[in-house]
């Protein structure tokens, strides 16, 4: 069984969609089973990545969340404000 991998891109946009690119030609000469197959592997592939990735565990980033302590409690709302000294 042929597999699409080399064929399409697989990725994220920015809100964390999947997206999945598979060009014209590839789709005009492979069979509609594979295809499908295919295309099953590769969002297994996907999830699996998704969910490996959201291990912090080992991550130097997450050592630093929440080791700072402010009586600032409305950040987002007045950032510009807090950060850049704007009124």
């Amino acid at each position: 069984m042929m597999i699409i991998k080399e064929n399409c891109n697989l990725s994220f946009d920015l809100s964390g969609n999947l997206l999945l690119t598979i060009p014209k030609s590839y789709l005009q000469n492979v069979e509609q089973e594979v295809l499908l197959k295919s295309v099953e592997r590769l969002i297994n592939s996907a999830k699996k990545k998704i969910t490996s990735s959201n291990d912090w565990n080992g991550d130097s980033a997450a050592d630093i969340v929440g080791i700072c302590a402010s009586s600032t409690n409305d950040g987002s709302v007045q950032h510009d404000r807090d950060i850049y000294g704007l009124e």
